[in-house]
């Protein structure tokens, strides 16, 4: 046999004992371990880089018929040419990232082979990062951003400016928060207008919404002054896009300031300072979403931090895809399960605030000297380490995820009385919006 032969042997070999590993894998954690039970030394050997993976097989939230409890107020439009193509083109999105996630969870030791080829491209000067949708970029001082492309955003405006007309019918005050965008004008000017958008999109987003005599609230600006000697980035975690917790509770101060203008409630924003947190440090214990890309070996993992109210708290939280339903103090908003090992790709310490990305999550306030008002937030995961923290100023809470919430935002908000509306959710977006699926970020009928 010729050497073409051979090489062609050991590369099917290869590939016949790649299929064999991620078949064993996939055996023992759906066979053995959730259909027999059989969780033991054994298995666990075969899990022995990704600990997580027996939950990772079912959905994170039961499921619930949230259209069945919240039909939609209007019957579904006729689906045109248009929506058929964008159906088309989010099933193949979800149908990628699907097919990507499931060769990262199974196969084994994935993690240790990226690793290894970021320290190949390291060793032979390979930095050519591709400008996608994705896409890590790094920027002067080791800080990581995913680039946003340019995108007439002209719909999701419209969007956003219908529910704050359906708010104001049912009685209720609104309010758009845009995520501050991770670039700062003062020192990424290379980026900005040329790779990254986003600045762009959150003005033309402000000024459409303004333009309708919508309420706004910009922390971009108030950024930069509350921070004077604090460098932009810096206020944000380094290997991920999210900010800081103590960043989000500083938004949940200006936001708890724009409710007691427009509210004429008292808040005792004493609740919202620094001050009054115990901070529990977890040093070099968190590799956010763009460091995972990026891997340990290009990205040096961030420090984490759970604040603790130093002054008494009595909740009572809820959350129906979880199953979760119980009283206590204000550690009971806080998903340890998180922070229970320093697995860089395994675990999400963000994620520990207020269990992430939920479809629906309800806080319960019982300090007699809170307003008695309620609040409607709809939001992306920015508003994790912001809706607990302004939920203790308030009597009542409800959190809303649109990417998991299936049912008619209008009807909740129809039967529930809100009295506040806030929409506090980013403005990053590359795609036209769908709504088929209800899961689209600003999907808000």
């Amino acid at each position: 046999m010729s050497i073409r032969d051979y090489m062609m042997r050991f590369c099917a070999g290869l590939l016949v004992l790649a299929f064999a590993m991620i078949f064993i894998r996939w055996f023992t954690v759906v066979v053995l371990i959730d259909h027999c039970k059989w969780d033991n030394a054994l298995t666990r050997l075969v899990l022995w880089d990704n600990w997580r993976l027996p939950e990772r097989i079912h959905p994170r939230e039961k499921d619930i018929d949230w259209a069945g409890l919240y039909p939609f107020l209007e019957p579904q439009p006729e689906r045109s040419l248009l929506t058929e193509i964008r159906q088309q083109e989010n099933k193949i999105r979800e149908e990628q990232a699907r097919i990507a996630s499931w060769s990262e969870t199974y196969f084994p030791g994935y993690t240790n082979i990226v690793e290894t080829g970021r320290r190949y491209d390291q060793l032979i000067g390979w930095n050519i990062r591709p400008l996608t949708i994705g896409s890590v970029q790094v920027l002067a001082d080791g800080w990581l951003f995913f680039p946003t492309l340019p995108f007439d955003i002209q719909e999701y405006i419209n969007e956003t400016a219908s529910l704050a007309d359906f708010c104001k019918q049912q009685g209720a005050k609104f309010l758009f928060v845009p995520n501050p965008p991770a670039l700062d004008t003062a020192t990424d000017s290379t980026f900005i207008g040329q790779l990254d958008f986003s600045l762009q999109k959150k003005d033309a987003m402000l000024q459409g919404l303004q333009a309708r005599g919508i309420a706004t609230l910009d922390l971009y600006p108030y950024m930069h002054k509350d921070f004077p000697d604090t460098p932009y980035h810096q206020l944000f975690f380094r290997t991920d896009h999210h900010w800081l917790p103590t960043t989000g509770l500083w938004a949940a101060t200006h936001i708890a300031r724009w409710l007691e203008t427009a509210g004429d409630i008292p808040f005792p924003q004493d609740r919202l300072s620094l001050a009054s947190y115990r901070q529990e440090h977890y040093p070099a214990y968190f590799l956010g979403s763009q460091g995972k890309r990026m891997t340990t070996v290009l990205a040096k993992p961030d420090d984490f931090m759970l604040l603790y109210p130093l002054f008494p708290t009595c909740l009572h939280y809820e959350i129906p895809g979880l199953g979760i339903d119980t009283y206590g103090d204000f550690s009971i908003t806080y998903d340890m399960h998180e922070l229970e090992h320093k697995d860089f790709y395994g675990s999400n310490p963000y994620a520990a605030y207020n269990y992430a990305d939920c479809s629906l999550i309800r806080i319960e306030n019982f300090a007699p000297e809170v307003a008695d008002v309620k609040i409607l937030m709809v939001k992306d995961s920015f508003a994790n380490s912001v809706a607990p923290f302004l939920a203790l100023c308030v009597r009542q809470m409800d959190i809303i995820d649109p990417r998991w919430f299936k049912g008619s935002i209008r009807r909740y908000i129809n039967e529930t009385h809100p009295d506040f509306v806030l929409v506090l959710h980013t403005i990053e977006l590359d795609y036209p919006l769908e709504r088929n699926s209800h899961q689209d970020d600003y999907d808000f009928r």
